[in-house]
């Protein structure tokens, strides 16, 4: 008996979280576009479920010669008043080697990614939307975490938590990059 009511659980669980994230899918077509209606609406826009409290990352590729805004749509009643929200530039860069500093004959590089952060929102009032150029074309990731609502103490007395699963879309629209001057 304990075994199905803990299968049923599963199961339940399970649905509910396949039902948020088709919910979510589409979330990023939800946010404000671009005032410039020379930006087009980017194919490597996304929506998600995501957990409160854990950064979730979209890795996306960004060209040369290309100006892109990047934009955040999410629920406030899970996720809050704000996303914070990051772009990475990820590299591959070689790791130390195992014995240190010391290089040893016959030893094979390995690598990692590094990761070097080129916008926080945290930086710039906790911003919705950022614009830049590419000034050469490279993987990123944009890190999103959603801090979450405060817990309402009228829910905690009666045993009530809040959800902790919320959708959140980012949106990205690029155009060519205008050519400025003579």
């Amino acid at each position: 008996m304990q075994l199905r009511s803990l299968l049923t659980s599963i199961a339940l669980s399970l649905a509910i979280m396949a039902m948020a994230q088709s919910e979510c899918t589409d979330y990023w077509k939800s946010a404000p576009r671009a005032s410039d209606t020379r930006f087009s609406v980017n194919g490597q826009s996304k929506g998600a479920s995501v957990q409160v409290g854990v950064p979730t990352e979209l890795n996306i590729i960004i060209y040369k010669g290309q100006d892109y805004r990047i934009s955040f749509v999410y629920d406030e009643k899970i996720i809050g008043d704000h996303v914070v929200a990051r772009i990475i530039e990820k590299v591959r860069g070689p790791m130390k080697p195992a014995s240190g500093n010391v290089k040893v004959q016959g030893e094979k590089p390995t690598y990692e990614d590094i990761k070097k952060v080129i916008w926080d929102n945290q930086d710039h009032e906790m911003a919705d939307a950022v614009e830049f150029t590419a000034t050469s074309t490279k993987r990123i990731a944009i890190e999103v975490t959603a801090p979450g609502v405060p817990e309402n103490p009228k829910d905690a007395k009666r045993g009530r938590t809040p959800s902790d699963i919320g959708c959140v879309g980012i949106l990205i629209e690029h155009m060519p990059t205008p050519v400025v001057g003579f």
